[in-house]
């Protein structure tokens, strides 16, 4: 649907209104059904709860306030109870990760469906931010991913021996790491990597040099009985 926004009325020489504003309606012949696939939990601008579906959408819930008056019967369920806010629509293929995210400074969500688009979304309203124009992993099934701590860059995973990271802003991305099979789940973890176990050398070394004191102990003993 498009419609013609105009100021005075007035026609351009060209015959044209001089602006134009485009309005994209989306209409279901029956209401969407929405199979959840994926979840994320936020405090982002009243959107409590993300869901992805196995149709491609991503839906913004809220809490509600009027299933019930405050306390009145019912009055903790409808505290918890979640209304759809907004429905995003931009994926072709069920959504496999939801994730909090920074762009530009500003929280948002991020979404991967399964065919490896990648999208950024605005909680407060649900505008798409940011999209990957093609397939992020060459045309591999995605299966996981993994928003890092300062929230501007992705970890991508899924059915190929690489793992890629993407710059959210630009949608830019590199192999991160190589891998030997297929990645079905990630995670990063804030924590240090714990510290190399000593090399083979040096735990030999040790151990013949505990297997020595335990032999000079015992033969100080034996040597001490012996002048008893």
């Amino acid at each position: 649907f498009g419609s013609q926004a105009h100021g005075d009325g007035a026609r351009g020489g060209s015959g044209h209104w001089p602006m134009s504003l485009i309005v994209p309606v989306a209409a279901w012949p029956a209401p969407p059904q929405h199979r959840v696939s994926a979840l994320l939990a936020t405090t982002l601008d009243g959107s409590e709860v993300v869901s992805g579906g196995e149709g491609g959408e991503v839906c913004l819930w809220g809490s509600s306030d009027e299933t019930a008056p405050p306390g009145g019967p019912g009055d903790a369920a409808a505290a918890a109870a979640l209304t759809p806010r907004v429905i995003c629509l931009g994926h072709e293929a069920a959504v496999v990760w939801l994730g909090r995210c920074m762009l530009e400074g500003h929280a948002a969500v991020a979404s991967l469906c399964a065919c490896g688009h990648l999208n950024v979304w605005d909680p407060a309203d649900g505008r798409c931010l940011s999209a990957s124009p093609a397939p992020l992993l060459g045309g591999a099934v995605a299966t996981a991913a993994a928003a890092y701590p300062a929230g501007g860059d992705v970890l991508l995973g899924g059915e190929a021996t690489a793992l890629w990271r993407v710059r959210l802003a630009t949608m830019e991305r590199h192999v991160a790491a190589e891998a030997e099979d297929w990645c079905v789940a990630l995670s990063l973890s804030l924590e240090p990597p714990p510290a190399p176990p000593p090399s083979s050398s040096s735990a030999t070394e040790a151990a013949t040099a505990t297997v020595a004191t335990a032999t000079s102990a015992t033969t100080a003993t034996a040597t001490a009985l012996s002048a008893a």
